[in-house]
């Protein structure tokens, strides 16, 4: 399947916060796991938003890997004077509280968290590290797809060799195709490419860098295969057609069929 027409509109290539990246009005891929629902889920985005001790881990290693000089602007480690006191003292709860005071907008994490992140991003770097040289961290691309405002922000993007490179952290490296699947990362493979090649530059490839969150934070390299980028093309496609309509004609459908699973008719069935 050939990509959907593309124009471009903006050869921007931004360093920015993701505070100003979020605020500018065009699609994301992560706003593809709304439009999967409905235009309504995606118009309501901010009453579906991720949150969780998971996205903290897993933005601390990030930082760790991709932007370590700026690791202290979004982080502090709970090392306060009166942090060895017993958690349930007095002492201690005044002695936290006066301290976070002091930390601003900063994600807290506790000793035993920072120690996890600091040996994921170790792993990582030994093993992905030199795929991690010549390119950019966390840069905003802006384009438009189909005549529709998208962006992405891409983890690490070489444009020398064509590839762009997101960091994961999974509970299990072996289920990793589930989870390719589960949480939009096939259609983030074609969009992300397909975005920087709206901007005239080279994309050719995706790459992931997964790094599980147990012990001993197993490290592994995975390219995404073509036939699955031009699967992930076909979904987002749709996605953002179903947007267009909404956009052009007020086309709106949250109504979706459900019924028994089809193992469960199969066996009925005698198949």
């Amino acid at each position: 399947m050939s990509k959907i027409e593309k124009c471009v509109i903006d050869r921007s290539m931004m360093k920015m916060s993701d505070n100003d990246y979020f605020k500018i009005p065009a699609l994301s891929n992560s706003d593809f796991r709304l439009l999967a629902e409905s235009v309504l889920h995606y118009e309501n985005k901010d009453l579906f938003k991720l949150e969780g001790a998971a996205l903290e881990l897993g933005s601390a290693v990030h930082k760790l890997v991709l932007e370590p000089d700026t690791f202290n602007d979004d982080f502090v480690i709970e090392d306060f004077e009166g942090a060895e006191l017993n958690k349930n003292s007095k002492a201690y709860k005044e002695a936290k509280e006066v301290w976070l005071d002091s930390v601003g907008e900063r994600i807290v994490l506790s000793l035993d968290l920072f120690d996890q992140v600091t040996k994921m991003a170790r792993n990582v770097k030994a093993i992905a590290g030199g795929l991690l040289q010549n390119g950019v961290a966390e840069y905003a691309f802006f384009a438009e797809l189909d005549d529709i405002p998208v962006k992405c922000k891409a983890d690490y993007y070489r444009e020398d060799i064509g590839v762009v490179i997101d960091l994961k952290t999974t509970k299990s490296i072996k289920d990793f195709k589930k989870s390719v699947l589960e949480y939009g990362y096939g259609t983030q493979s074609a969009f992300y490419t397909d975005v920087i090649e709206a901007t005239g530059r080279k994309a050719e490839r995706f790459v992931f860098i997964l790094v599980e969150t147990a012990k001993p934070y197993m490290v592994s390299v995975q390219e995404m295969q073509i036939e699955s980028i031009e699967e992930g093309r076909a979904i987002y496609s749709e996605r953002l057609q179903s947007w267009k309509d909404y956009k052009l004609n007020n086309v709106v459908n949250v109504i979706k069929s459900t019924g028994f699973p089809e193992w469960y008719l199969e066996q009925r069935r005698g198949v």
